[in-house]
């Protein structure tokens, strides 16, 4: 994306995001929340209590960081690595490595900060899931729920996996979507939560991403050893 494509598509974003928010708040949030109550959706909770751990950042940070160390340090030093990964390939290895490694911490320490701003109780914290309960600049966790650091990691997650593989966007996406409405079925989050760390790891990862552009993976092909003839 051109600057001036990605202000315009990151405009139309955050009015949509805008909008949507509002909408989850005023009238989604609550009927929402007391729609997962019911009794007979137990088997749901038990479920989404296991799967919403994808949405941890310890995951993807470790993913980043063992990258970083393989190309870094092992690709330089073991033959076999040379072989199978030629030196273009290995220099992209460590462009995604760091560039997911920023957008994990920047995104995420401005997404903390958010959440002790503004101080949103989250839905199992609070009486019958009324979801205006706000006490600013707070450092207990219960009061850390807009916006959902998990929905953040994972279209974080999801947004530079479609940028690496441009033809499963679609994928990518649609599971970040899924694993992050764990958090809904679990009453961590209101969905208004998801709404907002969606479109932050979304947005913030484009915006470092076209700061610091990678190629996709698989972009140059294996180098091929050149015949020289001799004279």
């Amino acid at each position: 994306m051109r600057r001036s494509q990605i202000i315009r598509y990151s405009l139309f974003m955050c009015c949509l995001s805008a909008g949507a928010i509002a909408i989850s708040i005023l009238y989604l949030d609550l009927p929402v929340a007391n729609f997962f109550q019911q009794a007979e959706l137990s088997t749901v909770y038990t479920y989404s209590r296991e799967i919403t751990n994808i949405g941890y950042s310890i995951h993807y940070f470790t993913l980043a960081l063992l990258g970083l160390i393989f190309s870094k340090f092992l690709h330089p030093k073991v033959s076999y690595f040379k072989q199978k990964i030629n030196l273009e390939q290995n220099s992209q290895i460590l462009k995604w490595s760091v560039l997911t490694l920023k957008c994990l911490l920047i995104i995420g320490i401005i997404l903390n900060i958010l959440k002790a701003l503004i101080g949103r109780l989250r839905p199992h914290a609070s009486n019958n899931f009324y979801n205006l309960n706000f006490n600013a600049l707070t450092t207990e966790s219960h009061w850390h729920s807009f916006p959902s650091g998990h929905a953040q990691v994972l279209f974080t997650v999801a947004t530079l996996a479609y940028l690496v593989w441009p033809r499963h966007k679609y994928l990518f996406l649609i599971s970040a979507i899924v694993f992050a409405f764990t958090r809904v079925t679990i009453h961590q989050h209101f969905l208004s939560d998801i709404l907002a760390g969606a479109l932050m790891g979304h947005l913030g990862t484009l915006w470092l991403y076209h700061l610091q552009p990678v190629a996709p993976l698989g972009t140059f092909e294996s180098e091929q050893p050149q015949n020289k003839e001799s004279t």
